[in-house]
């Protein structure tokens, strides 16, 4: 298939270089080789002008400005290729004898189509980029399956690449940010292990986006669910009309982006050990669930002397207050106390505050008596909450 592109690319690209003329077919190759070289520096120039197309998911960003840019500068060369093709052929059929203008003729279609091989070159080169870029993706989302015919087209042809060699050229003008192939790579990792969305969904990072109804509808989705158990290829993921709402949401991929755009390396790791070197020293990140047995042992701790009716008492009433309650500390510093419903389901917010560090932790939960309270962490994995008179116990989700 890449010889196939190849021989096709060089083929019609000099026989337009044949009837073109080299001039023509000259400054498009020059400008081929301008917008190759141009295409970053000015893509934060033309990145102003993706609105206009209305090209505004951040997904754009990545490809387009470079686009533009190249295109732009091929256009502009292919213009001035034309004004002074024109007038040297005007000078050729007015101001020479026919002797000359034959000998002219017979040199131009044949320099041109010597040219136009040349361009065919480049183009050939041009068009392999985007299949080199595209194939490693569509390589990652394959499955044991159908996958569509151009899925198959790219990761049959990038495979190609690899074995001619000529991945490695292509590689030196890749312009996808390393951060897309390893975000990529992370993608991968998750759809072909379904038990890391326990894991995952325990990431830092990801408890403000969870806190967010899109992110926690998706948690809730058992199609969707139930896709990702059975490893459903990307494609069919993305097109779920729920996960289609958030993709085609600028302003939601943009904060994802914003989140996690500096924390893949992170995130990966912790992916693939259960441990963030950049988090783990912060022992309040993360889901705590009560522990309703422990928070009734600290709580008969406090109360000696009572009569066994009244700790009987004490019991009835504590235990609809603390049941199912669970707290999550997320990284931009919010604490949120939650309940869940005793049949199951959503769980509502009970109160919603902040948390500091001071050399101990401190938590502030309006609404709570004492609202600000000094917590403690045991062994990393057991937090005690001073609330409305009692010792809440948590034990960490892992």
């Amino acid at each position: 298939m890449v010889w196939l592109i190849a021989f096709v690319c060089m083929g019609l690209v000099g026989l337009a270089g044949y009837f073109s003329g080299p001039i023509r077919a000259g400054f498009s190759l020059v400008g081929l080789f301008f917008g190759a070289i141009l295409a970053g520096p000015l893509s934060p120039l033309t990145r102003h002008l993706l609105p206009v197309f209305g090209l505004v998911h951040p997904i754009w960003q990545l490809f387009v400005p470079q686009a533009l840019a190249f295109l732009l500068v091929v256009v502009i060369f292919i213009i001035a290729g034309g004004i002074v093709h024109r007038k040297i052929s005007l000078h050729f059929k007015y101001k020479v004898d026919d002797r000359k203008l034959i000998s002219f003729e017979r040199m131009f279609s044949r320099l041109g189509l010597c040219v136009g091989i040349l361009n065919g070159a480049v183009y050939f080169f041009v068009i392999m980029v985007p299949i080199y870029i595209g194939g490693y993706f569509t390589a990652e989302a394959a499955t044991e399956g159908n996958n569509p015919a151009g899925a198959q087209f790219l990761t049959r042809t990038r495979e190609e690449l690899h074995n001619l060699k000529l991945d490695r050229m292509l590689a030196a003008y890749d312009p996808t940010p390393a951060q897309v192939y390893q975000a990529s790579d992370i993608a991968d990792l998750l759809l072909h292990n379904p038990l890391l969305k326990s894991r995952i969904s325990h990431y830092p990072p990801f408890l403000t986006l969870g806190q967010r109804p899109e992110f926690q509808a998706l948690a809730n989705d058992g199609p969707l669910l139930e896709m990702i158990d059975r490893q459903a290829s990307i494609n069919e993921i993305l097109k779920y009309p729920a996960v289609q709402a958030i993709v085609t949401n600028a302003a939601l991929t943009g904060e994802v982006h914003e989140i996690l755009g500096h924390e893949l390396n992170d995130l990966q790791e912790y992916l693939n050990t259960g441990k963030s070197p950049k988090w783990d020293d912060e022992q309040i990140l993360g889901v705590w669930t009560i522990d309703p047995q422990a928070t009734w042992s600290e709580a008969r701790k406090r109360h000696t002397g009572l009569t066994p009716k009244q700790l009987a008492k004490l019991k009835n009433d504590m235990y609809p207050v603390i049941n199912d309650l669970s707290l999550t500390a997320t990284t931009d510093k919010q604490m949120i106390l939650k309940k869940a419903p005793p049949g199951g389901g959503n769980a509502t917010i009970v109160a919603t505050g902040t948390w500091q560090k001071d050399g101990a932790y401190q938590v502030t939960l309006p609404g709570s008596h004492p609202e600000t309270t000094e917590i403690e962490i045991e062994e990393g994995d057991t937090l005690l909450l001073p609330k409305d008179g009692y010792v809440l116990v948590f034990d960490k989700d892992l």
